[in-house]
């Protein structure tokens, strides 16, 4: 009797997936324009598609990766934006990743008049999103369920923990909670994430829910980002 043959599925299929409720897909695609012309797009495409390279990009962008999590995308544009995607899912036999219940997606842009308001949204809770609005990150205040500051390893964030949308696409989309933090680095660049999962109580209330073990737990955000060191990049 025939092995049936291990799950193949294209690399991109999963940017598509699981991307803590921004449109992930239209920002890569507008890169990959941007990239015609100037840089073959293969350089992009192995940090897709080739696990080794994912991973070595992850690295060099973030320093360590969590336990138990993998990179799904990681690219650099040109020292412009720097891009890592993981999950807490496996590797397939085709170099694609199955995206896991919790991904995170990291981003480090370039010195611009948005990164200021951006970093005293997080801070302060003044400013907006400005850097991360064209990403598709967005937060309706309503949606807001807490916000607050840690030092981890001598290393400080601020994070916003919000509802949002878990996937994108009529198959994968559903109720999600959300956690948007800023790296508190030295100079102008910003250095930012949103570790995003499921909701599992998407029908209470924000006052009545139940965030142990879950993004917005602060132990568990803790761990999550402790090997991480994306200011000694």
């Amino acid at each position: 009797m025939e092995q049936a043959a291990p799950k193949q599925r294209s690399p991109w299929f999963y940017v598509l997936l699981g991307c803590g409720g921004f449109a992930l897909l239209s920002c890569l695609g507008a890169f990959l324009v941007l990239a015609v012309g100037v840089k073959k797009v293969n350089d992009l495409q192995e940090g897709v598609s080739n696990p080794k390279v994912r991973t070595e990009n992850a690295r060099k962008m973030l320093g360590e990766l969590p336990p138990g999590y993998v990179s799904a995308v990681s690219l650099s544009m040109f020292g412009l934006v720097d891009i890592a995607v993981l999950t807490n899912g496996e590797g397939l036999a085709d170099g694609g990743v199955e995206v896991g219940d919790r991904v995170f997606t990291y981003y480090r842009m370039v010195s611009n008049a948005d990164n200021e308001r951006t970093k005293a949204y997080f801070r302060s809770g003044e400013g907006d999103l400005g850097s991360l609005r064209n990403s598709g990150v967005n937060i309706d205040k309503e949606d807001v369920i807490k916000r607050g500051n840690l030092t981890v390893a001598g290393r400080k964030l601020y994070y916003v923990a919000y509802r949002g949308v878990f996937g994108v696409g009529n198959e994968s989309a559903s109720d999600g909670l959300n956690l948007a933090l800023l790296f508190d680095c030295p100079g102008e660049q910003l250095h930012a994430g949103v570790w995003a999962m499921r909701d599992p109580t998407p029908q209470k209330p924000i006052a009545e829910l139940d965030l142990t073990g879950t993004v917005a737990d602060e132990a568990v955000l803790a761990a999550f980002v402790k090997p991480m060191n994306p200011c000694g990049r």
